[in-house]
């Protein structure tokens, strides 16, 4: 995190960074980190639209998923080094031995993606899967998506029109354009903000129950958490 606000203008994070994509990012995924994943961040996944099979066999593992927050520069192309390289950075990156799974976080305030922002991500978590089930959760977003300089587009149209560039330029090779076109959904699930705070706080922390106080408490802590950062940052 401090990383990335390296890179941006400090004044951009006063009063909390509110507002700020990567601190609302940071407030909600490292508490679904520590909440119980299978009635948490499970129920996150199961609640999105799109990518069945790829969303079921993620869930399947999601104890043992390993998350890794703002991982930094993701090539599109592992293989092919450094030159000429295309990266993508993701909000976050859960790996299990079936599946590789890539979130793309939006602020909650209006905002759009950019033009190959969704082909350079498609293009990558294929790349890193490496034989496991890819997957990419747009979080905080729902088709039509607002795409700078194209206006709203369907999630094809906007991984179409910009896809055998991203490929070109990455010298992603092994992947044929047609096949890529017809596996998109079974790559992409969305959910939006309010439907990540219906999961939480209306739907699972409230039925949450542990014979343990301290923690019954501890989890409606880590939820309220969540909940507060939406209504913060709104």
């Amino acid at each position: 995190m401090l990383q990335e606000i390296s890179w941006e203008s400090a004044p951009a994070y006063r009063e909390g960074g509110r507002g700020r994509e990567n601190v609302l990012s940071a407030e909600v995924l490292m508490a679904l980190d520590y909440l119980p994943r299978t009635a948490f961040m499970g129920q996150i996944f199961r609640t999105a639209r799109g990518a069945e099979k790829s969303k079921n066999a993620f869930i399947d593992h999601i104890e043992s998923a390993v998350m890794e927050f703002l991982p930094g520069d993701l090539p599109l192309a592992p293989e092919s080094g450094p030159l000429k390289q295309l990266y993508v950075q993701p909000d976050a990156v859960l790996t299990t031995e079936n599946s590789f799974v890539l979130i793309e976080a939006k602020r909650i305030r209006r905002s759009a993606f950019q033009a190959q922002q969704l082909a350079r991500e498609y293009v990558a978590a294929l790349a890193h899967s490496q034989g496991r089930s890819p997957l990419i959760l747009l979080l905080g977003a729902e088709p039509p998506l607002q795409v700078k300089g194209r206006g709203r587009l369907s999630l094809k149209e906007a991984i179409r029109v910009e896809l055998r560039d991203v490929l070109h330029q990455s010298s992603s090779n092994d992947h044929d354009f047609d096949t890529l076109l017809s596996q998109i959904s079974d790559v992409f699930c969305w959910i939006t903000w309010d439907g990540v705070n219906d999961v939480v706080s209306t739907r699972q922390a409230a039925a949450f129950a542990s014979l343990e106080s301290s923690v019954h408490a501890s989890v409606q802590r880590l939820a309220g958490s969540i909940t507060g950062a939406l209504a913060w940052h709104s």
